[in-house]
């Protein structure tokens, strides 16, 4: 085993193993209660499995940089449709300002609101958009304030919270078996009284037009339960591409912002260095060079 020569993909599932292998003695080594490793902690695992620890901390940065599932995150409950997600970023007044109006781009509409918005308290085919020092708040009604979206952005410590909800009107629950079924009683009552109709003009009883209606109205049902789920799903959809849309233009923000930053140090270190144009004392013989760069 000790002369042997491994291969290149050898040599990553060794070094793959033996960080597992260290990582799992390492979190086995520690309290019970606690689940996991730091940071710190995950680089000397690198070190002692003979990977450069640095490389952990990349990994590290570039896996908070990814999203997770946002669609599988999105809830029904009852009478809302809601997710969130949690990002470790402090956006700016600019960034703030972007978001905004990224909403209004996505849904089509405006946050400027009329002396009548503003009289009545009403927005309906409008967005309301409400500041305070850690939190934004986008409030919009779609045209006969059929469905409501409330988006919230808000700054707590050094993470950054998105949370997207949609409401319909009136309070109706999105996904109601019981609410749904008792909607097919009127459909039964008004198909009833024209079959009926039909059926004593023709035949000189409505008992069969009358059947023949409660049993369409029954037959509508799985209809009906296609089309609300149908809709429920379309409107999940939508709640998780507005989380998506805006994570996205908070992490871009701040990889911008990074950039210009390490631009701004590196240009700021090149102005320090000063090149002198001296000319060569006469002690210097011909052709020799002197160095005159100086911090």
């Amino acid at each position: 085993m000790s002369n042997r020569i491994f291969s290149e993909e050898e040599v990553q599932k060794l070094i793959k193993r033996a960080a597992e292998l260290e990582a799992e003695r390492s979190v086995s080594e520690r309290d019970s209660s606690e689940n996991g490793l730091t940071i710190n902690e995950l680089k000397h695992v690198a070190s002692e499995a003979g990977l450069d620890p640095e490389l952990i901390e990349r990994a590290a940065s570039e896996m908070g940089k990814t999203l997770p599932d946002v669609k599988e995150k999105v809830r029904v409950n009852r009478k809302e449709i809601a997710t969130e997600i949690w990002l470790d970023h402090q956006p700016d007044r600019e960034t703030m300002d972007v978001l905004v109006t990224e909403l209004n781009h996505i849904y089509g509409t405006t946050d400027e609101l009329n002396w009548w918005d503003n009289l009545w308290g009403t927005h309906e085919g409008k967005a309301k958009v409400t500041r305070s020092s850690s939190t934004t708040e986008w409030n919009y009604k779609t045209e006969g304030g059929v469905y409501s979206t409330r988006v919230l952005m808000q700054q707590r410590g050094e993470r950054f919270r998105i949370r997207v909800s949609k409401r319909q009107i009136f309070g109706l629950e999105w996904d109601n078996t019981v609410s749904q079924f008792y909607m097919v009683l009127p459909i039964a009552v008004t198909l009833g009284v024209i079959g009926g109709a039909l059926s004593n003009s023709i035949l000189g009883t409505g008992w069969p037009g009358i059947t023949a209606g409660i049993v369409l109205a029954i037959c509508s049902y799985p209809i009906m339960r296609y089309f609300v789920k149908r809709s429920v799903e379309k409107n999940k959809a939508e709640v998780a591409n507005t989380v998506r849309q805006l994570s996205n233009l908070v992490l871009q923000s701040s990889n911008k912002k990074k950039s210009k930053s390490n631009a701004s140090t590196t240009t700021r270190s090149a102005s320090e260095i000063e090149i002198p144009d001296e000319p060569n004392s006469a002690e210097d013989p011909p052709g020799s060079l002197r160095n005159n760069l100086r911090e």
